[in-house]
């Protein structure tokens, strides 16, 4: 029976372990995507603020 009561012990820490890395990864993702979600909003207000000229693209060559 004692030798058990370390086992559990050791078990419990290896499970707090593992739970705190797992919330780790999902607030590294989370920011991840908040990241890339900024990103494209920043990229569609550049688009969106590049004026066409009044007379439009001269595309001849």
């Amino acid at each position: 029976m004692l030798d058990s009561v370390p086992s559990i012990a050791a078990f419990a820490t290896q499970l707090s372990n593992q739970k705190t890395g797992q919330q780790l990864e999902v607030a590294v993702l989370n920011k991840a995507k908040e990241l890339q979600e900024q990103q494209g909003q920043a990229a569609l207000k550049l688009l969106e603020s590049a004026a066409t000229p009044a007379g439009g693209i001269d595309v001849r060559v």
